[in-house]
């Protein structure tokens, strides 16, 4: 036991040390921030789809006033499978997330060790480490902003780029596929990063490269290929969710980089010019990429943002402080590293770096607001979770607020028999006199189906609130009506299945050949 102990010491120290950032989240009640709330939401309605039977969950019933909305089918869906699954274990959905977090925060420590540990010293790699986790927007995006998936995503990148050091084909796949699971945005912002970073270090590996990146984004077929496709059947593209030009850093959010990215920006830029240094590629790449990100986030750059046609799938131009956690990390990994003069100033530097990034994360720690909300409160919470509803099917003209009296109408005085709702299929029973119209409280989205006594029949949403309507015969009707899988959905689904075969196979026979990439 003690063998492991020291021969893993450092690994633990990041660990340990990391803990500070997450004593907020043992603290009873759930930190007031952004979007928070929302994720416990649609984290509780994400669950009772997903035990209603629907797989993928994609159109959840309960949100938008009970009349359903797709959101799922758009935005990073990983936290809400994590979540769902913890959950099971009987922990509340509010602690669901906050266990989510926490591990998250630790795990971005272990991983950034362990990823830095294959190029640096232990002491650089445990310094890296700690300027990762407690980079001050890390602890924006936990403590302030609340945004679930971009934690975790920040955790994931880490982990993938520990695994290309190491030329895993099964785990570098495997940590893509969960990257763009876990935050639409930050994927499409690391990815490229991340394949840069790998033939900067390694310029054989490009065959590696090209084949794990393939496979990770064919195994998130399921989710990509719906995502973009389904946004035509939405207000989406019509909605602008915010004032892009409203995101720049300025005096009050300044600290989202704080001086512990000058200072190690400025040591960067003097290494970079040093012979030792200029031929460590990714080194310098993160030295200018950094300059290129501190102009982007700042006011003056707002000309050159308004050529950029798809800015709005950031959102905020500080989002893009994410990747400087990865940059910062390694370039205070290398400062500590080019010190070649006695270990003492080496421990020095790196003791004044770890409490330069603590100092910079305490304003992130502390003054913290607490909210104590029953779980009911999110259980049972109907809001659409999204800023504009911006994922509203284009038919809806008028928005529903409040929940409907009735989840299935009929003309006339028709009896309802046997009605059962779930997030997945809705069925019910009536002996009807005469043809008449039946109009089920529930926003048509692709993937609602009806059938009549066994047999299909065709779905009308031609109504202001673009509600599933269909024709009911003379006699007695079965009705059922079911959210399944589209062809095109179906078609992602096989993909990602062949996406996942394909990453074991292709790893399985790697490791028994030992010849292939």
């Amino acid at each position: 036991m003690l063998k492991i102990i020291k021969k893993y010491k450092f690994l633990i120290l990041a660990i340990i040390f990391a803990v500070p950032s997450v004593l907020v989240l043992v603290h009873p009640g759930f930190p007031l921030t952004d979007d928070g709330n929302w994720m416990v939401i649609r984290l509780s309605a994400f669950y009772e789809a997903l035990r209603s039977g629907q797989f993928p969950v994609r159109y959840l019933l309960r949100l938008n006033n009970g009349y359903g909305y797709p959101v799922a089918d758009f935005l990073y869906p990983l936290f809400l499978y994590i979540g769902s699954f913890i959950h099971l274990f009987r922990f509340d959905f509010v602690t669901s997330v906050k266990i989510i977090l926490g591990l998250s925060l630790l795990l971005s420590s272990a991983f950034t060790y362990l990823w830095l540990r294959k190029s640096f010293g232990n002491l650089a790699s445990f310094a890296g480490a700690l300027v990762y986790t407690f980079f001050p927007y890390h602890l924006v995006d936990v403590y302030k902003r609340g945004s679930v998936g971009e934690v975790l995503s920040l955790t994931i990148v880490p982990f993938i780029l520990l695994q290309i050091e190491r030329r895993s084909l099964f785990y570098t796949s495997l940590g893509v596929f969960l990257l763009i699971l876990s935050h639409n945005t930050l994927a499409l912002l690391f990815i490229p990063v991340l394949f840069i970073y790998g033939l900067m270090r390694n310029f054989k590996s490009l065959k590696f490269l090209l084949v794990s990146f393939f496979l990770g984004l064919i195994s998130a077929s399921f989710f990509i290929i719906p995502a973009l496709y389904d946004l035509q059947f939405t207000v989406f593209g019509n909605t602008p969710v915010s004032d892009f030009y409203n995101y720049f850093l300025n005096p009050s959010t300044y600290g989202y980089l704080a001086s512990i990215f000058a200072i190690l920006l400025l040591a960067s830029v003097y290494l970079s010019f040093r012979n030792g240094y200029r031929k460590n590629w990714f080194f310098v790449f993160s030295v200018v990429a950094s300059l290129l990100i501190l102009f982007l986030v700042l006011p003056v750059s707002s000309g050159f943002w308004s050529l950029v046609p798809f800015k709005g799938l950031i959102q905020f131009p500080f989002r893009l402080i994410s990747l400087v956690l990865v940059f910062s990390s390694f370039q205070a990994a290398v400062l500590i590293q080019s010190v070649n003069s006695k270990k003492r100033i080496r421990i020095s530097i790196a003791a004044l770096i770890v409490l330069l990034v603590f100092v910079c994360a305490f304003p992130y720690l502390t003054n913290i607001n607490y909210q104590y909300f029953p779980d009911t409160f999110y259980s049972t919470n109907m809001d659409t979770t999204t800023v504009k509803n911006e994922y509203m099917p284009k038919w809806v003209k008028n928005v529903p607020v409040s929940y409907p009296s009735q989840r299935v109408s009929l003309k006339g005085n028709a009896v309802i028999n046997g009605l059962l709702v779930s997030d997945r299929k809705i069925s019910f029973q009536t002996d009807l006199s005469s043809e008449t119209k039946a109009t089920i409280n529930v926003i048509y989205f692709p993937g609602w189906k009806a059938f009549v006594n066994g047999k299909q029949a065709k779905i009308s949403y031609n109504n202001p609130a673009g509600l599933i309507s269909l024709n009911l015969g003379k006699g007695i009707s079965n009705v059922k009506v079911v959210f399944k899988e589209t062809n095109l959905r179906l078609l992602a689904d096989m993909l990602t299945i062949i996406g996942l075969a394909g990453i074991f196979a292709l790893s399985y026979y790697k490791r028994n050949k030992n010849k292939f990439l």
